[in-house]
């Protein structure tokens, strides 16, 4: 998938340089914006980039499950970025943002931590659902895991919140909880 993005960004680079010296012909208003859509699309590829820190199936498991939540669009923002939420000690894998509703994506692959990040979550639901980027929209807070076992402390803690639980595998994704 790394090499995949780095071809793309390549490709869309192209792009952008020969949009750019037609533009120096014909100087259209339409180019400008399409150029800028462009930079734009090489930037979210870029934030898709693995942390060195994360490891490479904790990646995969959150690329996937942000990709199958994004099909009908939006807009992605990996680690909380401009949303304001790490204010308020929250700080989702991903964010997604649609017109009517925001995702929170989380990725866990232990049952204790999966536990752990449920239960902080309920102690800050009340400045969660105070957050800006929720202001006309209502909330998804979807997990991904990588066992499809999950314990009744889990399941408690999901009701408790109303939180989907997904299992992400290397070829399927489908809703537990």
């Amino acid at each position: 998938m790394q090499g995949d993005n780095e071809r793309l960004r390549r490709e869309l680079e192209e792009i952008v340089e020969r949009l750019e010296n037609i533009n120096r012909l014909v100087n259209f208003k339409s180019i400008e914006r399409a150029i800028e859509e462009i930079k734009i699309a090489i930037g979210e590829l870029e934030s898709f980039r693995r942390k060195s820190t994360e490891g490479l199936d904790h990646y995969s498991a959150k690329v996937k499950l942000i990709e199958e939540l994004m099909k009908d669009g939006g807009t992605c923002y990996l680690e909380s970025e401009q949303t304001k939420l790490s204010k308020i000690g929250y700080r989702p894998d991903a964010v997604i943002v649609k017109d009517e509703e925001v995702i929170f994506v989380e990725i866990e692959t232990d049952q204790r931590r999966l536990l752990r990040k449920l239960k902080k979550i309920r102690k800050l639901w009340s400045k969660i659902i105070q957050s800006p980027i929720l202001t006309g929209r209502r909330l998804r807070i979807v997990f991904g895991v990588s066992d499809e076992r999950i314990g009744k402390e889990v399941i408690s803690e999901t009701k408790k919140l109303n939180v989907e639980i997904y299992a992400v595998s290397s070829d399927s994704i489908f809703r537990l909880l």
